[in-house]
């Protein structure tokens, strides 16, 4: 998608400037959002970002008819509202692409703090932070740091159902909840009916605040999602007292905002527990491939790096065969350690960081258990491939308990730049000419036979090492 910047300032009387952008693709418009900057904006500095989604049959500007441009106006926050593609987009995955894009738009042009990305919204747009959320949990993109929902529409099927059919969510969605039910489940917050359908369970690092109106069934959804959730999900707030109707109405602007302050992005939690609608990232896992592309993709492991070395669990993964563990490789760590409940398939578990490229050599092996004798059974040496700077382990279709893996790695390169070249042998080769200096440490990675001495023996090493990588 490209942007293309069309300024234009509604004669609104507003207490701030509008600014209106366009979002195209091609020659096409696909959507157009709006924004205000605070009037003490910080070009040194970042702030939150408030991001508002505006209820049935509203567009881009109807959010300014609320308190929250004041507040965030108020409180040195950059205040967004997307129009989403239509009055009636129900969030589906289309209308949440333009909003990253247009997030991405914002970060790229003004000081955002990442950390404090607060989403909000009212009936139709009630559940659409949470929804993003759900969709939206690569930490390298756009993450929601919390999310308010008016009224909320969380689970899309159990509304269509209640209103006997949805004709908005049966265009966006493309057809009835009984004939798509995939897309009804994935463009939720949550599916009640069947869990293992349901994307509720990646909402356990975003915290959750859930209004209603007093008598409307959306309260009935909050208040089951609040349940379902309890204890799961540490950070939630719903109304005990409701007031208002429906939609934005319900809500105590001040009351939110102060609310979602107290929060910052989690977004390197110790457990990750999630179903994925496709192959994407989330948090320090990647998923790729998927077997059957209208069911999630399963994920629940665990990691702990306050061991002597890390240790991470893999404790379910289903409808996929590659599993990236990210940032585990480091010249710090020597050992790791994955502690593997028996999958049903054979699959693949990748390994990445910044040192791939310098290491020299790593093993993995299973470890097999036998319950009945009550020890160790049998170890198997796994298969190790090392493509686009990720350690891939093929995994057999054995009862693993443990997958032990041995690491270790070529001496730091000689410019430090994390990359064996031929800039690091010309270093050397002018040192050892007296063409030029290198400073301690560098003197200590140049003696890579650690003779003592600097000479054309370190520059064979060298060359091994950098003809090694690039046999990888």
């Amino acid at each position: 998608m490209k942007m293309i910047f069309i300024l234009f300032i509604l004669n609104i009387s507003f207490t701030q400037e509008i600014f209106t952008e366009y979002l195209t693709e091609g020659q096409d418009t696909i959507d157009v959002f709006s924004y205000q900057i605070p009037e003490f904006y910080d070009e040194n500095g970042s702030h939150p970002l408030i991001v508002t989604f505006h209820q049935w049959g509203g567009n881009e500007n109807s959010n300014y008819y609320t308190q929250f441009d004041e507040e965030a106006n108020n409180r040195n926050w950059i205040f967004l509202s997307p129009y989403g593609g239509s009055s009636n987009n129900y969030n589906h995955q289309g209308m949440q692409a333009m909003v990253e894009s247009e997030i991405i738009w914002m970060m790229e042009n003004f000081n955002i703090d990442k950390n404090k990305i607060y989403m909000v919204g009212g009936s139709m747009g009630g559940a659409s932070g949470a929804i993003y959320a759900n969709n939206h949990l690569d930490p390298t993109k756009p993450m929601v740091a919390a999310t308010a929902s008016a009224s909320g529409i969380l689970d899309c099927e159990r509304r269509a159902i209640e209103m006997d059919g949805n004709n908005s969510m049966i265009e966006w969605f493309g057809g009835e909840w009984y004939e798509v039910p995939f897309e009804y489940h994935r463009n939720s917050a949550v599916y009640f009916a069947d869990s293992t359908q349901s994307m509720h369970y990646n909402l356990k690092h975003t915290p959750l605040y859930l209004d209603f109106g007093v008598t409307e069934p959306h309260r009935e959804h909050a208040e089951d999602l609040y349940g379902l959730l309890d204890e799961y999900n540490e950070n939630m707030w719903i109304d005990t007292e409701p007031t208002g109707s429906h939609g934005y109405s319900v809500f105590d602007e001040n009351h939110v905002c102060d609310w979602l302050d107290q929060f910052d992005l989690i977004d390197n939690p110790e457990i990750i527990n999630v179903n994925l609608d496709e192959p994407s990232r989330a948090y320090w896992i990647e998923v790729r491939g998927q077997f059957n592309n209208v069911e999630f993709i399963r994920a629940n492991v665990s990691k702990n790096t306050n061991n002597i070395f890390d240790v991470y669990n893999i404790y379910e993964f289903t409808n996929s065969d590659s599993i990236i563990l990210h940032n585990t490789i480091d010249i710090s760590n020597t050992e790791l350690e994955i502690q593997n409940s028996f999958i049903n398939n054979n699959y693949y578990i990748g390994l990445s960081g910044n040192d791939v490229s310098s290491i020299n050599e790593i093993n993995a092996t299973g470890i097999i258990f036998n319950e009945n004798i009550g020890s160790i059974d049998e170890t198997e040496i796994l298969d190790i491939n090392i493509q686009n700077q990720i350690v891939w382990i093929s995994i057999p279709n054995l009862e693993f308990i443990n997958i032990l893996i041995d690491i270790s790695y070529f001496p730091a390169d000689i410019n430090q730049d994390g990359i064996w070249n031929v800039l690091d042998v010309v270093l050397v080769i002018n040192y050892i000419f007296g063409l030029n200096t290198l400073s301690d440490e560098q003197i200590i990675n140049a003696d890579l036979n650690q003779d003592g001495i600097i000479n054309v023996l370190d520059i064979v090493e060298m060359v091994n090492i950098i003809l090694t990588n690039q046999s990888e």
